[in-house]
């Protein structure tokens, strides 16, 4: 089976500790999928489905920082930059717009993108959580490395139409703006660094799709060479 290798061992306390963290993850991210499926399913509408999964959400999406401490410390091999710029992305979602614009909250990308991040994020963790012990079926390895090629995309799509949606209503009410003069002699337009965000996935995208391709070759192509063996 597929085992992700850290640079330098965790040894039992950071396994069993990386361990409880995934599969904590797992679970909230499978109970934010249960909620947002159960409320379509139900409701039959986007209205309301964001206060619906909002705190789950937030919570589990800004615990994922602890990702980048875990590359920084040694503890995973994962690319501390490429690690921080994802975790970002969606924060930037959540908190930058979601949480300040309701107006953003009732539109088909809410529901690309929380589909896209549940999926993902389950079969990722579980992925990791079973790796630690050598115990990651093949099955598992290949929907965590094949998944991607639909769900971060879509997820990507999700991310950029909710932006889009919000800037209207960033620009109408000013929000996070600091226009000159002002006490600090600086100015920020939040309007303008959503645009700037947006323009960002036309480089950062292909860079980690690219990434995650790489992965795919490196944890299937031997299982599969073995397979046709």
């Amino acid at each position: 089976s597929a085992a992700a290798k850290p640079k330098r061992g965790p040894g039992e306390a950071g396994k069993l500790y990386l361990a409880a963290y995934n599969f904590f993850q797992c679970a909230g991210w499978g109970y934010i999928l249960f909620c947002t499926l159960q409320y379509l399913l139900h409701k039959k509408t986007l209205k309301g489905l964001w206060t619906e999964v909002s705190c789950t959400t937030e919570f589990f999406q800004t615990l994922a920082l602890l990702e980048v401490v875990h590359c920084v410390v040694g503890l995973v091999s994962s690319n501390a930059f490429l690690t921080l710029i994802q975790i970002l992305s969606r924060l930037m979602v959540v908190w930058g717009i979601l949480v300040p614009v309701p107006e953003s909250q009732d539109q088909y990308g809410i529901v690309m993108l929380l589909v896209a991040w549940c999926l993902a994020e389950i079969t990722r963790y579980a992925f990791y959580g079973t790796s630690l012990y050598n115990s990651c079926p093949y099955l598992l390895a290949w929907c965590r490395y094949s998944f991607f090629l639909v769900l971060y995309p879509t997820g990507v799509s999700g991310e950029i139409v909710t932006m889009v949606a919000a800037l209207p209503y960033i620009r109408q009410r000013g929000l996070f703006t600091f226009p000159l003069p002002n006490r600090l002699n600086f100015s920020f337009d939040y309007h303008t660094f959503v645009i700037l965000v947006i323009a960002s996935y036309v480089p950062f995208f292909p860079q980690l799709f690219g990434h995650l391709l790489k992965q795919r070759k490196r944890f299937l192509a031997p299982a599969d060479d073995s397979k046709r063996k």
